[in-house]
């Protein structure tokens, strides 16, 4: 994303750049839920565990060759996240 894809501030694009797709796989492959993670939680989800646009993730999604849009929280996901 370029300073002229934003206004003050305010994203103006929904087409986010290739190094921010880059930056957000690789930040999900270090995560401990993964680019599973990515591929499969709920996009609000996963947008707000990596502070990116949901744009962002469909992009990262679509590299990845997952579809895009909401998708239902896997079992062991959930199964995680309870046993805490």
């Amino acid at each position: 994303m370029t300073d002229s894809d934003r206004t003050d501030g305010v994203l103006t694009t929904d087409r986010p750049d290739r190094s921010e797709i880059d930056v957000l796989i690789r930040r999900a492959s270090n995560h401990p839920l993964g680019t599973r993670f990515l591929t499969d939680g709920a996009l609000d989800a996963v947008a707000a565990t990596f502070k990116v646009h949901a744009f962002v993730v469909d992009a990262a999604r679509e590299v990845l060759g997952a579809p895009a849009g909401i998708t239902e929280p896997k079992p062991e996901l959930i199964a995680a996240r309870t046993a805490t």
